[in-house]
């Protein structure tokens, strides 16, 4: 599967989860709803190890949400730690590198200032670390510009941060 292609399939969980009725832990164990976002976050890490950096960043949503969201709210839990840290090392290599995007220059800060503990669990991830502490507000000025259509969780989180944006200058 490509990326446009899980998220399509990422549109389609999200509508069977938010469809079930009840005490969500134990529909969401009895659904497989944390199974299938484990199952999508190991798809996208898959690509992100071809270099598909679109897929890098929702795998690097779906490890930050995993720690700054309640699970009972996405639906991701228990993601692997070894692949968690497969993909913070991807990350780390491309900043490293000097290979970030504009969109990853104003995201990775923002994950951090909401969350720092989704990196500093981990030793190392040094050049991951200062990018992530470096302009902690950029966002402010960048999401609003950025498209976030058929890009799954990670686009409706952004798209939900637009709006509130727009409303709080």
């Amino acid at each position: 599967m490509n990326v446009e292609q899980l998220a399509a399939l990422e549109e389609k969980r999200l509508n069977h989860q938010r469809s079930l009725v009840g005490d969500r832990e134990t529909l969401y164990e009895r659904e497989g709803v944390y199974a299938a976002w484990r199952e999508m976050f190991g798809q996208y890490a898959a690509l992100a190890r071809k270099g598909d950096l679109e897929a890098l960043k929702r795998a690097l949503f779906f490890v930050w949400a995993e720690r700054s969201m309640s699970h009972l709210m996405t639906g991701i839990e228990d993601l692997g730690e070894d692949t968690v840290r497969e993909i913070l090392g991807l990350a780390d290599r491309l900043t490293r590198d000097g290979r970030l995007d504009a969109e990853l220059e104003w995201m990775l800060p923002y994950y951090y200032l909401v969350e720092p503990s989704y990196l500093d669990r981990l030793e190392g991830l040094d050049a991951l670390k200062e990018a992530s502490r470096a302009n902690p507000l950029l966002y402010r000025q960048r999401c609003p510009e950025a498209s976030f259509d058929h890009r799954g969780q990670m686009g409706e989180y952004w798209k939900a941060e637009q709006a509130h944006l727009r409303r709080w200058p």
